[in-house]
């Protein structure tokens, strides 16, 4: 390698001596100083005398000379007078010395706290970030959507999947004759008595539309396994509602039921929205069929379709048959109700 030219090294010398401020000592085998020289003031040293214990001056040396090793480097030394140097230890073996030489390392120093800093920042972005998706998602979600692992298309694509819809009976004409506050305070007891059951059982919250929720079932785990995971959400969403209107009555409170409607077949999935707000969501005719059984639910009664019931894994409890005639559908339907509560009293 060719030597540098030397404008090129005097340039080099003058902007170390401008920016880094060196300064040197040299240190015999007792440990001390024997000369010194360079910008000690600019480190605080400019009372350094000959024949001084260099402990009394730099006390982070202590234990440290003589220089066990031919180079010793300490970086970013902060010292008692809030000052922050490199620290470079050279061994001298004639004379048995020792060389300290510093050099200012406040900027190297502030560049550093300023990338933790932003550092920091962005790790506390992305916490909030979590955070928020985990409250409106769930975590499972979250977690897919952090590692980019998403598994359905921002395109659309059509999948098999179970659908639930869950609605309060009678909110409206409750909110209707209450206050808002008695209105919201009682939305967010009951909301999170049906948010819970269907992130528990690996269910996608698509909507919450005032006092009905819709999920989507078959997207997180198997399909084979969606109704099943639906029923058995619909079934805890009710005992929720339960122990909360126990709860609510103990003080008073106006107590209201659930009702649920479920169907499984083919919807088109995506996420909907613009590039700063966008939302996963099922469409199609089966995402309007659970919709309509929900509808026809009555309180504390879970409605599947005929595809639902066939699909279930574990049909434990007895269904009952229910004809029904839907909106929108020129046929009636094959509808199965069951209610859990009832059987569970039973």
């Amino acid at each position: 390698m060719s030597e540098l030219p030397e404008k090129l090294t005097q340039y080099l010398i003058d902007v170390l001596f401008a920016e880094r401020h060196p300064a040197f000592l040299e240190v015999d085998a007792s440990g001390l100083v024997v000369a010194y020289g360079g910008a000690l003031a600019h480190h605080g040293l400019d009372q350094l005398q000959v024949g001084q214990p260099v402990g009394d001056a730099l006390p982070y040396l202590l234990g440290l000379l003589p220089c066990p090793e031919d180079r010793v480097v300490l970086s970013s030394v902060q010292t008692e007078e809030g000052r922050c140097v490199d620290v470079h230890i050279v061994r001298d073996v004639e004379p048995d010395t020792s060389w300290v030489i510093l050099f200012d390392a406040r900027s190297e120093h502030l560049q550093k706290q300023a990338f933790q800093q932003k550092g920091n920042e962005l790790s506390l972005r992305s916490e909030k970030q979590s955070r928020m998706l985990n409250v409106h998602l769930g975590k499972s979600v979250a977690r897919l959507l952090m590692e980019e692992s998403w598994p359905i298309r921002s395109s659309g694509e059509r999948r098999q999947a179970t659908i639930l819809f869950s609605d309060i009976r009678d909110f409206t004409p409750f909110s209707e004759r209450s206050t808002p506050e008695a209105v919201f305070a009682t939305i967010n007891q009951y909301i999170p008595a049906m948010l819970h059951p269907i992130q528990a059982h690996s269910g996608i919250v698509d909507k919450i539309a005032g006092d009905a929720v819709m999920a989507v079932f078959g997207i997180l785990a198997a399909m084979d396994a969606a109704p099943q995971l639906a029923v058995d959400t619909a079934k805890e969403i009710l005992r929720n509602v339960d122990a909360l209107n126990k709860e609510r009555a103990s003080q008073g409170l106006i107590c209201l039921e659930v009702g649920i409607g479920v169907a499984t077949g083919p919807v088109a999935v995506g996420l909907i929205g613009t590039n700063d707000r966008r939302g996963f969501s099922a469409l199609g005719h089966h995402v309007n069929f659970a919709s309509r059984l929900q509808g026809q639910a009555r309180p504390s009664e879970i409605l599947l379709d005929e595809e639902s019931h066939r699909l279930l894994s574990q049909p434990r409890e007895c269904f009952t048959e229910r004809i029904l005639h839907l909106k929108g559908l020129a046929a009636p339907v094959r509808a199965y109700s069951l209610f859990p509560l009832q059987h569970r009293e039973h």
